[in-house]
């Protein structure tokens, strides 16, 4: 009689779990973790690091407003949000900048193309603010 499937994933399971204990560490362990900055007012529910050491990140623009204002009182075309949905981080500076996204970026995907420009799926644009 063969042995049910069940039995077998449980068994590599183990196999598994049992290699992964006795694994070496990984020879850049020892870093630790540090707060950049307290906020930077969005929840970034899409995150892009680009050429540039800058990360774009997108948070959805249907639910409600966000805690970051877009500059010069400019506001969402249509709309009367005039928060900012969209950040870019700059990395070296530790500085955020608002972006406006002129659509909604839920369930959303984006990729780099080669010559690092990002190219975000389903009807994304964005505005440089």
């Amino acid at each position: 009689m063969a042995p049910s499937s069940t039995l077998v994933y449980h068994h590599l399971l183990f196999f598994f779990l049992v290699f992964l204990l006795h694994a070496q560490p990984c020879p850049a362990a020892g870093g630790s973790w540090s707060t950049l900055l307290p906020s930077i007012g969005i929840s970034a529910m899409h995150m892009q690091l680009l050429p540039n050491d800058r990360v774009v990140m997108y948070d959805r623009t249907d639910f409600g407003i966000s805690n970051i204002s877009l500059p010069n009182g400019k506001c969402r075309p249509n709309t009367t949000d005039c928060s900012a949905h969209s950040v870019e981080y700059d990395v070296a500076s530790n500085t955020v900048r608002p972006l406006m996204v002129l659509s909604n970026v839920w369930c959303s995907s984006g990729t780099l193309m080669p010559d690092g420009r990002l190219v975000r799926l389903a009807a994304l644009m964005m505005v440089i603010v």
